[in-house]
């Protein structure tokens, strides 16, 4: 999985960086709906797959006790320099691997901007198990996937019943689509504990 990536970002070639600012209204709408859910308490959240940390630090913005999780360590470091934060708020590790990653416990919101759709099936299975293991009881992830699509193939895409499939346990309650065709920009979709 990091292979790819690290290469990706060696060489400047991140195109899934202009595609996560697209989405970004529809997310700002959906954070505020969460913090009007905890409004007198800490809000922790997980950024999965954070990537170069720009929604790490959107949340951090807004008020969240926020961390994020990738595998790329170029990623990592430049999310650190180019925000000017603290590296604490940041762990290179697997999404797969969760649990095991040092993030600590007990998060209300995990948010995910195109890591589960790249996944492999036993890998959405592995991140979703860690999710839960991690999660307070009214927890919420957030993921934006584009739909899957034969061709071409520059990532295996995500719907709604992939995400079921993975998250046993939980339940999908909202699916907001970027634009008025779905497979334009994507989806966000939102998952609560059952």
């Amino acid at each position: 999985m990091g292979i790819g990536y690290a290469t990706a970002y060696r060489t400047g070639i991140i195109p899934w960086e202009k595609a996560s600012r697209t989405g970004l209204p529809v997310l700002e709408r959906l954070l505020d709906r969460e913090e009007a859910l905890r409004p007198d308490r800490i809000r922790r959240a997980i950024d999965l797959g954070c990537g170069r940390g720009a929604h790490t630090k959107l949340l951090l913005d807004r008020k969240w006790d926020a961390i994020g999780v990738d595998d790329v360590r170029q990623a990592v470091d430049t999310a650190v320099r180019r925000n000017g934060l603290d590296d604490a708020r940041f762990v290179i590790g697997d999404v797969r691997h969760l649990v095991h990653s040092g993030v600590g416990t007990s998060f209300d919101l995990f948010l995910d901007v195109g890591c589960f759709q790249g996944l492999d099936a036993a890998g959405r299975t592995q991140m979703a198990d860690g999710i839960t293991e991690l999660a307070q009881p009214d927890a919420t992830v957030l993921v934006h996937a584009a739909a899957p699509q034969r061709w071409p193939r520059t990532s295996r895409g995500a719907d709604r019943s992939d995400l079921e499939q993975a998250f046993r346990g939980w339940t999908v309650t909202e699916q907001v689509p970027e634009a008025s065709d779905p497979d334009d920009a994507g989806t966000w979709f939102r998952l609560v504990l059952s």
